[in-house]
């Protein structure tokens, strides 16, 4: 998928004729969401099924606290993106692990938003949204485990580029954060073999939105503070459902993994792995406007999304380390409705692959694990 948010087929300079919500105090108000559906917002993540890799090998064990530190890399047609997540867990049982992750992020990549518009470089970085999670293992023999985790809006997703007075909010691609929570639930599941593992995984995740203490938007005394505010979308203390203070929407999605580790070689264990992930509904995108509240469907929105992994761990005992490799496939995003830019018609259809994106974006990976104490 190119992250230009470049509209196919349909100039924004001529969507912006159509009539909606453009000016401070018209009375007009865009559609969103939630009202297509009933006011609860049940859709799926629009960004599709990431890269998919996670370390399978034989780990470190030893130690009160264990490290895991993945730096990857991500590079398309016309972007790349490097990242650091270390991931920090400690068992206070057996059977129970608990653990944070803080990620690092760099974006690099062209930004057009409107067809007429001469694409222009962009780069940001820095702190991401850091994660909380628990997992338990299950069952007598401990081949399955329930997890949860819980990620907070920690990273910035409000960044802009451009000359003084006239900037322009950048896509969610290139913002270090959400500006939401998340919830995600999962259910693993590993079957020995002769000489290998089977592993076999299924997750829901949940974004929602909340302001416990102050009850309100974060921008309304700045991008909102011209607007006629009303409704749930700027005065609120917990939304159930994922949209967050600049109107763009992540619904909900399921996803899963299939994954066979061969540990017939002493010292090394290879990966093979499918991850898939199936957006429950349309993600939408705010307005690259700074005061303009006018979110729409994502025009890059995909239906289904999978990726194949390969991994390969070198076991050492005391410092494993995991290279993995990731290709993604997914359906050809619909691109917006000609006639109307708030229909999510398009984006709901499930289509074939694009094939002219595959083997055009990958992601590499190195992963380093230590235990201490």
């Amino acid at each position: 998928m190119k992250k230009n948010f470049l509209i196919e087929g349909c100039s924004l300079v001529a969507l912006a004729a159509v009539a909606f919500y453009a000016g401070f105090n018209s009375p007009v108000t865009p559609a969103t969401p939630w009202e297509s559906i009933g006011g609860c917002g049940a859709g799926g993540s629009g960004g599709g099924s990431g890269d998919g890799i996670k370390w399978i090998g034989q780990g470190v064990s030893g130690g009160y606290l264990e490290a895991e530190v993945f730096t990857k890399y991500n590079v398309g047609q016309n972007f790349s993106a490097f990242t650091v997540n270390p991931h920090f867990s400690i068992k206070p049982t057996w059977d129970t692990k608990v653990g944070v992750t803080i990620p690092f992020m760099s974006h690099q990549g062209e930004v057009q938003y409107r067809s007429n518009q001469t694409p222009t470089d962009r780069t940001t970085g820095g702190l991401g949204d850091i994660s909380f999670d628990f997992s338990k293992t299950i069952g007598s023999g401990g081949a399955a485990s329930l997890s949860a985790s819980l990620t907070i809006p920690t990273g910035q997703y409000d960044v802009k580029r451009g000359k003084d007075g006239g900037k322009e909010i950048l896509p969610s691609s290139f913002q270090k954060g959400s500006g939401l929570y998340s919830l995600t639930l999962g259910w693993d599941y590993s079957r020995d073999t002769d000489k290998g593992i089977w592993l076999y995984s299924l997750s829901y995740t949940h974004p929602f939105a909340m302001h416990l203490f102050s009850g309100e938007n974060e921008f309304n005394d700045s991008y909102w503070k011209d607007i006629k505010k009303h409704g749930d979308r700027f005065k609120y203390r917990f939304k159930p459902y994922g949209e967050n203070d600049l109107g763009a929407f992540t619904p909900p999605s399921i996803g899963g993994s299939v994954a066979y580790g061969y540990r017939g070689r002493s010292g090394i264990v290879q990966s093979f792995g499918v991850n898939f992930s199936i957006p429950l509904g349309v993600a939408w995108i705010s307005s690259e406007s700074e005061g303009t509240y006018d979110p729409r469907p994502d025009p890059d929105h995909q239906a289904w999304s999978l990726a194949l992994v390969y991994g390969l761990e070198f076991s050492n005992p005391d410092f494993p380390v995991f290279l993995a490799f990731s290709l993604p496939i997914h359906d050809k995003a619909g691109g917006a409705d000609s006639k109307n830019e708030y229909s999510e018609k398009p984006m709901k259809k499930w289509n074939a692959p694009d094939w002219g994106d595959i083997g055009q974006q990958w992601t590499i990976a190195v992963g380093v694990k230590g235990s201490f104490f």
